[in-house]
C-alpha cells in the first residue's frame, strides 16, 4: 500500500465523521435555540378531543363526546354539515358511507334518513344543537368545523344562529380551512371566536386569515418542522391549538407541549389524558 492510498483510507472516516457531526449539530442548534427563546409555557394546556376521539366509541357521536369528557377533555371538536332539508348535523365526511351503515351524500339525504342510520355501536348522527346542549351540560367548550362550506350556502349564518339560540357563543371557537367562511362568521358578529385551520406544507403563521383570529390551528407535523410558529403566534397574542395528521403519539404530544402548544386536538383522548396526568 502506498502513502497516497493509506492517506485516502484514513481521511475518509474523518470526512464521514465531520458530516455526521454537522448533521447532528444543525437540529441541536435549531431546536436548542428555540427552547432558549421559547418563552413561558402555557399554565394549563387545553385537552381537545378531535371528533370526540377516533380511538374508542365511534367518532362524532354522543358516546365519543361523553367518553372524552369523562377522560377530562376541556373541549370537543367536531364537524358540521347540512342535510337536504336544512338540518345541521355532526358528521365528518361529505357522505355517510364510511361512518354509518348507509350510503349517499349528506347534502342529498333528509335528516330523518340520516337519523335512521347506525353510526356505530347503535349510535345516531347527532344534530349540531344536540352537541351544543351536551357540551353545555358537561361544561366544556366546543370547536365546530364548518365542513365543506362550499356545498352549503349560508351555513355560516345557520351555525351562528344555533350557537346564539343555544347561548353558547362564549364557549365556542368556529374552525374552517376556508378563510372566507370565517370572514363570513365575523361579518355576522365580529366578537365570534374563530380559528383558521392549516395543513400540509403550511410551515408558517405569518399572515393568518382572518387577521382577527385569536386561535390558530396548524398541523402537528408542520409545527414539528417549524416550532417557531408557536412563538410568533404567542408574540401576536394568539393561542395555538394543534391537530395531528399521522404522528399522534404520547411522545409527539409531549414534544409539542414542550414547544409551548396551548392545546392539542387528539384522536386518542385516553393517551392525552395520560400525558396530562388527568
Amino acid at each position: 500500500m502506498d502513502a497516497d492510498e493509506s492517506h485516502s483510507q484514513k481521511g475518509r472516516p474523518r470526512w464521514v465523521r465531520g458530516c455526521l457531526t454537522i448533521l447532528i449539530a444543525i437540529p441541536l442548534v435549531y431546536y436548542g435555540g428555540y427552547f432558549l427563546l421559547r418563552g413561558p409555557l402555557p399554565e394549563t394546556p387545553q385537552f381537545i378531543a378531535h371528533r370526540g376521539g377516533r380511538v374508542g366509541p365511534p367518532e362524532n357521536t354522543p358516546a365519543a363526546f361523553r367518553n372524552a369528557i369523562d377522560l377530562g377533555a376541556d373541549w370537543i371538536e367536531f364537524d358540521v354539515q347540512r342535510t337536504s332539508d336544512g338540518m345541521l348535523v355532526v358528521i365528518h365526511d361529505e357522505t355517510v358511507d364510511r361512518t354509518t351503515d348507509g350510503s349517499g351524500r349528506v347534502a342529498d339525504l333528509t335528516f330523518d334518513q340520516i337519523r335512521a342510520l347506525d353510526a356505530g355501536e347503535g349510535q345516531q348522527v347527532p344534530t349540531f344543537m344536540e352537541v351544543i346542549e351536551l357540551a353545555r351540560v358537561a361544561g366544556v367548550g366546543i370547536l365546530p368545523e364548518a365542513k365543506s362550506p362550499g356545498l352549503y350556502p349560508g351555513i355560516e349564518q345557520q351555525m351562528y344562529d344555533e350557537l346564539a339560540a343555544g347561548e353558547y357563543l362564549d364557549r365556542t371557537v368556529v374552525q374552517s380551512f376556508v378563510p372566507q367562511t370565517l370572514e363570513a362568521i365575523l361579518a355576522i358578529d365580529p366578537g365570534t371566536q374563530v380559528c383558521p385551520l392549516t395543513g400540509l406544507w403550511k410551515l408558517g403563521l405569518s399572515d393568518p386569515q382572518p387577521s382577527q383570529a385569536t386561535v390558530l390551528c396548524p398541523m402537528a407535523e408542520m409545527v414539528i418542522l417549524n416550532p417557531w410558529m408557536i412563538r410568533q403566534a404567542h408574540a401576536d397574542g394568539r393561542q395555538v391549538y394543534i391537530w395531528f395528521g399521522v404522528i399522534e403519539h404520547p411522545l409527539t404530544m409531549r414534544i409539542l407541549l414542550a414547544f409551548g402548544a396551548d392545546g392539542l386536538m387528539v384522536d386518542n383522548p385516553a393517551a392525552l389524558a395520560g400525558v396530562l396526568g388527568r
